[in-house]
């Protein structure tokens, strides 16, 4: 019998690549397989840094040929296709369908004062979390169109539809315009309640709402690849645009393998940390928006209640400068000197505003050693060892707080994504938790990706089933601490709101 095949087009903020799922058996399991891998950057512009879209697309379409490649290859009907980003960022189209600007990285500065804008014109955070439920970033997606809007207002008044990334790609795969759920809701411009578009608050900041298009669910078939795409590529003209879950968290917490009764959490783990619970219903209560959590929507009508944290953004920024120093490293030469550091020398508080613009990161963290009186990491060691602590330290003072929030104790943590790879940020973890930590899959987003495509496909009956699949198909590790956990990492630091 022929083997029916999936593609996720995976993309996060630096790289990205194409996965191949396929279910097979009975009971059924997935097998992965990557056919395509590329890097990508934002490039500096005048006007602020860019998404190379053409160069990205080019490697999707090389992402294409590969999986045709491996179908003939490997006997397998390829049958879908979706495709996942990261979150908030945006494009704009006109009637035609043209793209009219290259859209902004979310780390453009004219953010920031463009969200300080926002809040005043509302009446400040309280009023806006009350009606989005979204923490606080100035790169989030309003924040986002309220600076483009100021700047170049004409070009609203030509576009047709605000188009997030995935659903971009979406269009150019098969030329139907889309607005896809979990991607919508990383934006701070949906209800919180209702998970609909806020007519009302963008109406209010003098916003336009005629560019925002109806909301799809994941999992949505919105019709096949265009057939000249077909052509170029070399992969079915039945090949269909399944919309997984665009955002990329929302991908990889679907595929977090929890069966069972234990009350668990997720951690998205990578360049950002997502940590928080997949809940029925969103809190935007005042102790949720203090911590703060976001509420972002995940597959099956759930909502991922959520913080988000740096993550290992500090350590691809200290290799990124010691690179450019000429003192190359790889990751597991720093993880080694790490090990070798002296533990719980100096915290910081890894979303310290300081920390999320690029460049200088060692001299950042130094500083910071400095104003709250602590020992200055010097050595490559101290300053990795510095950095992951940190973040395990802040694990588990988000965790405390989500247990907080929610009521209820979580009596395990699922980390999923590459950042499980990390073995010392791992343990470290573990440790600081004090409770079960089950490490993996490594691959969650992709494996998200391919599984709701098979659900829209009907090949999958539902979100326990696709979860089930998970854990019978990919191996994971369970990290346990003993009690002298919460000693080893006692000493905190203030976490940011």
């Amino acid at each position: 019998m022929k083997l029916i095949a999936h593609l996720s087009i995976d993309l996060g903020a630096s790289s990205g690549r194409a996965m191949i799922g396929v279910l097979s058996g009975e009971p059924q399991w997935l097998q992965l397989a990557e056919v395509h891998r590329f890097e990508h950057h934002s490039c500096p512009t005048p006007t602020g840094p860019v998404w190379d879209l053409t160069g990205i697309w080019q490697n999707i379409l090389t992402g294409l040929r590969a999986a045709a490649v491996w179908c003939k290859a490997n006997q397998a009907e390829l049958r879908s296709v979706g495709v996942d980003t990261w979150g908030v960022d945006w494009a704009l189209v006109g009637k035609s369908g043209e793209l009219l600007a290259l859209p902004h990285c979310y780390r453009d500065p004219q953010n920031d004062a463009a969200c300080e804008r926002v809040l005043e014109r509302i009446g400040g955070f309280e009023k806006l979390y009350a009606r989005t439920g979204i923490q606080l970033m100035s790169l989030n997606t309003l924040f986002q169109v309220a600076a483009r809007h100021e700047r170049e207002p004409r070009l609203f008044d030509v576009a047709e539809r605000l188009l997030f990334l995935p659903d971009l790609f979406h269009y150019w795969l098969s030329g139907e315009l889309s607005t896809e759920r979990t991607i919508a809701s990383t934006s701070s411009m949906l209800d919180v309640h209702t998970c609909q578009w806020d007519g009302e608050l963008m109406n209010q900041l003098r916003l336009p709402t005629h560019i925002l298009g109806p909301i799809t669910e994941p999992g949505t078939n919105i019709g096949c690849v265009r057939a000249e795409l077909a052509a170029a590529t070399g992969v079915p003209k039945s090949l269909r645009v399944i919309l997984p879950p665009s955002h990329d968290t929302a991908s990889a917490v679907a595929a977090v393998p929890a069966v069972g009764d234990r009350s668990w959490a997720y951690l998205s783990s990578g360049t950002w940390s997502l940590l928080g619970a997949e809940i029925a219903k969103p809190i935007a209560t005042d102790e949720a928006r203090q911590v703060p959590f976001t509420n972002e929507r995940g597959i099956d009508g759930t909502v991922r209640f959520l913080k988000n944290i740096a993550g290992l953004w500090l350590v691809q920024e200290l290799r990124r400068e010691w690179d450019l120093q000429g003192e190359r490293r790889d990751y597991s030469e720093l993880i080694r000197e790490a090990e070798q550091a002296e533990p719980h020398r100096t915290l910081i508080d890894p979303n310290h505003a300081e920390f999320v613009s690029p460049g200088n990161m060692a001299e950042k963290i130094r500083q910071f050693a400095r104003d709250t009186n602590q020992p200055v990491p010097e050595t490559v060691g101290q300053l990795i060892r510095c950095c992951l602590e940190s973040l395990a330290n802040c694990y588990r003072q988000t965790t405390d707080q989500l247990e907080a929030v929610l009521g209820r104790p979580i009596e395990v943590l699922h980390l999923v994504g590459g950042g499980t790879q990390n073995h010392l940020l791992n343990r470290l973890t573990a440790e600081a938790l004090g409770r079960p930590v089950i490490c993996g899959p490594v691959e969650a987003t992709a494996i998200g990706n391919v599984l709701v495509q098979a659900l829209g496909c009907g090949e999958i009956a539902d979100r326990a089933e696709l979860r089930t699949i998970v854990a019978r198909s990919f191996d994971c590790e369970e990290l346990n601490s003993g009690q002298q956990s919460d000693h080893r990492i006692s000493r905190s630091v203030q976490l940011s709101h």
